[in-house]
């Protein structure tokens, strides 16, 4: 008997013979928590009938998948990088043949700071609320990790499992933004903010923002953008989309940096000074750090859109707490508009972080439920206030790579006067910037008689060292281990046997004291990022908390020797919910 084929009408709509048009579309007077979520707007995904398996996708698929079961094999790494660039030789199109047969969409998030940690609250949030979420963790934010993240949840047909029933969290660089929006059609665009971050890549923050601007001009009016209200040139994007634009910000004046007679002040780094339509000098009402704050310009009256989801108050509770009360005009149709949410996470750029993934949610029809316990029961991503167990002591990541991050880090760690356990770690790799002169535009005065043991690490950790100094950190109470001897003390032969002569003259007393542990010194004679790390948890009594704070690379390394010593899971272990 042959099968009967659905007709035009439905094959338009993406239904088979005997769906409801009715299951795609959410009833107006059920709650937003309790409505079925909707294939996206403006999605491109075929329907059922139209999608057929690709070989050249399905050899991309199986290509790839081989040289990352390889790659493992061989002890090469996690084969995550790998499974993106093969299979994007074998099939370029991959990523865009994957992402349209996601059900649910993509959710892509940008920005200078806060990407990683504003994608996994999103994700706690949408499988919370009831969604199957992939996200790109296993891979890298730029285009082949995004292939590897889809492939690896691909199958040797060239379509996705499941049916592609899931929505994708993509993590995107913000360089990598106009090729992503012009391959994968996104639900959710959200921009976290933007700041002066390794400027031998992306240039000044000008730069970067025209970028954005023309890469909106070709996203669809169907998608939903998410904006932060306080950061101008982030704002500024939704001026000219011609689709939906929401803003996240916060309306707590207690959180102004004059009204906390702050007085990291005066160190704070503006990235952006002037408006984009007339020139002129913006000035603030409030400021929070930076240039985040309430905004205007004197000259044509420009200023910080109203923000459709709001923090209206803040408040610490301890390091690893902070409590806000959000209020949302998106929720104006239910009964609860206002509701408090405990991040579990420092900071107040954690605040902006979680406003955006709030804000996300109510853009699907997502309720406060799932809001709330998706936030208040996060975990920590790797170097973004991860905590980690190590001989009897507790090893706090917090990753810092641009001056305005630094800047809140610091403020984060010693805004209350405590005295801390800390490492430093510095590089200049290729992912860090070449150029780390902006290490002199982070207040490290903050850290000055605020430290009770301090290691300093790093390719670039002398030059670290010399900015502590100046700051007003003593020589003798920094700890600074280097990658590789330097060359002007390499030990030669005849050092070597000077040395050696001299150990034979040495007395007994001399010899028990060489067998205690050593005093602070400037420079340890031991090198890379395992002796910084064993140096910097010997001087931490046990009980207590190290706090490291890395660059990018600088975070791998510290990774890689956890992973090495068995404390902490491989980065590509992940599963999906």
């Amino acid at each position: 008997m042959r099968k009967r084929r659905p007709s035009a009408k439905l094959r338009r709509a993406g239904l088979r013979s005997g769906e409801r048009k009715g299951t795609l579309t959410p009833n107006r007077t059920e709650k937003p928590s309790e409505r079925p979520l909707t294939v996206a707007r403006g999605q491109r995904r075929l329907p059922r009938s139209k999608r057929r398996p690709s070989l050249r996708a399905g050899l991309a698929v199986v290509g790839g998948r081989t040289a990352g079961a390889l790659s493992r094999r061989l002890h090469l790494g996690g084969g995550t990088s790998i499974v993106g660039l093969v299979a994007q030789r074998v099939y370029p199109d991959i990523v865009g043949h994957l992402a349209t047969q996601l059900e649910h969409g993509s959710v892509i998030v940008t920005g200078t700071n806060g990407k990683t940690t504003t994608s996994g609250f999103i994700a706690a949030v949408l499988s919370d609320a009831g969604l199957r979420v992939w996200r790109n963790r296993e891979g890298s934010n730029l285009m082949g990790g995004i292939a590897s993240s889809l492939v690896i949840r691909a199958q040797p047909n060239g379509n996705l499992r499941r049916e592609g029933r899931a929505i994708s969290i993509l993590e995107v660089d913000e360089a990598v933004m106009p090729q992503i929006l012009q391959t994968v059609p996104a639900r959710v665009v959200v921009f976290t903010n933007l700041f002066r971050d390794q400027l031998d890549r992306y240039g000044e923050v000008d730069s970067v923002a025209a970028l954005w601007q023309q890469a909106l001009g070709t996203l669809s009016t169907d998608t939903i953008l998410v904006l932060n209200a306080d950061d101008p040139t982030t704002a500024h994007l939704g001026e000219a989309f011609g689709g939906r634009v929401l803003y996240f910000g916060i309306d707590d004046p207690a959180l102004d940096l004059k009204a906390q007679h702050d007085e990291g002040e005066r160190h704070q780094v503006i990235d952006t000074r002037i408006c984009p339509k007339c020139g002129g000098e913006y000035s603030y009402d409030l400021r929070f750090f930076s240039h985040m704050g309430h905004y205007h310009c004197a000259h044509c009256g420009n200023q910080r859109p109203q923000p459709d989801v709001r923090a209206v108050k803040v408040q610490s509770d301890d390091f690893d707490r902070t409590r806000m009360q959000v209020s949302s005009s998106l929720m104006a149709g239910t009964s609860k508009q206002q509701q408090e949410i405990v991040i579990p996470l420092p900071g107040i750029y954690n605040v902006y972080n979680a406003l955006a993934a709030a804000t996300v949610a109510q853009a699907i029809e997502i309720g406060w439920e799932p809001i709330v316990t998706g936030i208040e029961q996060f975990k920590p991503i790797f170097g973004r206030g991860e905590r980690i167990h190590i001989e009897g002591r507790t090893l706090r990541l917090l990753l810092a790579k641009n001056p305005t991050g630094f800047n809140e880090v610091l403020r984060t760690l010693f805004n209350e006067g405590t005295h801390r356990h800390v490492l430093f770690v510095l590089n200049d790799n290729i992912a860090d910037g070449r150029d780390i002169s902006w290490i002199w535009d982070v207040d490290f005065e903050q850290a000055v008689n605020h430290t009770s043991t301090l290691v300093v690490a790093g390719s670039r950790a002398l030059d670290l060292a010399l900015r502590l100094k100046y700051a007003g950190v003593a020589q003798d109470k920094m700890i600074t281990v280097t990658t590789a001897p330097l060359r002007a003390i390499k030990p030669d032969t005849s050092l070597a046997a000077r040395k050696k002569r001299r150990a034979k003259n040495r007395n007994v007393k001399m010899l028990e004291e060489a067998d205690q542990q050593p005093p602070l010194t400037e420079i340890s004679h031991h090198y890379g990022i395992a002796e910084a790390l064993d140096s910097a948890v010997r001087q931490t009594p046990v009980g207590e908390t190290l706090f490291a704070v890395p660059t990018y690379t600088g975070l791998l390394e510290i990774q890689r020797e956890l992973e090495r010593r068995g404390l902490t899971p491989h980065y590509w272990e992940g599963r999906d919910n």
